[in-house]
């Protein structure tokens, strides 16, 4: 199709990158600028694309086609859930590859009818009873994070607790020691960020796969001949299809736990932390007791949408907001702007810890709802209990590095001071 904009106007032709100011029309606007991602400044941006252009045409990365945007609730939430007219085969980043590669698919990159028994193979082990019996080693990683953080004093919030905080719960869920969790973090970096910090292109996210891929046959082979109670005794022990999970099978899933087992809470508590600084709202989250500790989570998860978007092709010709999107075009779901859309919630620009009903779409929504929320909720729960049982205080000393991205919602870096007892 001639890649022409949406919104009255419009200009066409590709938008140079650094464009998308929030005093541009919504015709200038770049959503593959990751600057405007790092510098806070989408928010403005999707606000204007809700109002002037719900779709949106996007040029694409490179001499690759260009993909709508959707920045409503509302079709965010119908999109998702609508398996049949928009799949997830053909990928789920804006640029035609998949972080694993050519072969088997990743359970994100799946549509049905194997996306439903692959899913199937791992979901009691995240179901919520499943997820409170790890209470306990939540509370024992949280503990010591703490005592460390306590014993420096001042630290950087992401290096010393919500980088390793998650991985530290997740390896041993998946059967990695716990000595290799700081493997688990790189690759993860390596494979799913843009950002210069951790990545010099493809190449080092192909590096990450090759070793990621390596590390997990080695310890699929040593979980064959002595299964244990993990991750990856689970799925090598696992059918597909009527048939054992080969290896090319067992990568892909691998990859995508090691991802996604680790990026949502990390980004959460990173984030969590920074608005409650930044808003001066610990007094009222340490005087509201578990009720509001429980809606201040759900708050967290909306205001951060820790995974900015995901993208769906559609299947066939669908009309939306008076446009045809053809089958095989790209479709962009930012659920970070869903989750700020005045049409589903009131006042969506404050962070209110006590706001109900607060229906966000920071995990998804539909058959690729995020497989980890409950892990992702506890996770975050436990260490913020913990915060206030032992009248911890957490205060900013600089503004959030935030990472250039516009896929995941990361914070890089967040100066802190911790202190014990009343101030």
């Amino acid at each position: 199709m001639a890649t022409t904009r949406v919104c009255p106007g419009a200009q066409t032709g590709p938008v140079p990158h650094g464009s998308g100011a929030p005093d541009d029309g919504p015709d200038e606007f770049d959503l593959l600028d990751t600057r405007l991602f790092a510098d806070d400044r989408d928010g403005d941006v999707f606000r204007r694309l809700r109002e002037d252009s719900p779709l949106f045409w996007n040029p694409g990365p490179g001499d690759e086609a260009g993909f709508w945007s959707l920045t409503r609730y509302a079709d965010i939430e119908a999109v998702a859930k609508d398996a049949t007219r928009f799949g997830n085969g053909e990928g789920t980043q804006i640029p035609s590859r998949r972080a694993e590669g050519n072969g088997p698919r990743q359970i994100h990159n799946m549509d049905a009818p194997d996306h439903g028994p692959m899913r199937r193979l791992l979901t009691s082990t995240f179901m919520p009873r499943a997820v409170e019996k790890l209470a306990g080693r939540v509370e024992e990683v949280t503990t010591a994070l703490l005592d460390e953080a306590l014993e420096l004093g001042e630290f950087d919030f992401v290096k010393v607790i919500s980088s390793r905080l998650p991985l530290l719960v997740f390896a041993p869920m998946l059967g990695v020691p716990t000595e290799d969790a700081d493997l688990l973090l790189r690759w993860t970096n390596e494979s799913s960020s843009e950002d210069p910090e951790y990545s010099a292109g493809p190449e080092t996210a192909a590096k990450a796969r090759e070793e990621l891929f390596a590390y997990y046959a080695a310890l699929s082979e040593e979980r064959r001949g002595c299964p244990r109670e993990d991750i990856v005794s689970t799925l090598v022990q696992s059918r597909f299809r009527d048939a054992p999970l080969t290896q090319d099978w067992l990568n892909p899933y691998y990859m995508v736990l090691t991802v996604a087992g680790n990026e949502t809470t990390r980004n959460l508590l990173s984030g969590s932390v920074a608005v409650l600084g930044q808003r001066d709202l610990w007094p009222r989250l340490r005087e509201g007791g578990p009720e509001l500790l429980r809606t201040g989570i759900e708050e967290m998860v909306r205001w951060m949408s820790p995974v900015v978007h995901m993208r769906r092709t559609a299947t066939t010709d669908v009309e939306l907001h008076g446009r045809t999107v053809k089958a095989g075009e790209k479709v962009v779901l930012w659920f970070s702007s869903a989750n700020r859309d005045e049409r589903q919630f009131e006042a969506p620009e404050e962070f209110r810890l006590d706001r109900t009903p607060n229906r966000h779409l920071g995990f998804g929504a539909g058959p690729h709802f995020c497989l980890g929320a409950h892990l992702a909720r506890m996770e975050t729960r436990v260490f913020y209990e913990q915060l206030i049982a032992r009248d911890i205080h957490v205060e900013l000393l600089g503004e959030p590095d935030r990472l250039l991205s516009n896929w995941f919602r990361g914070i890089k870096r967040l100066p802190v001071r911790m202190t014990q007892g009343r101030r």
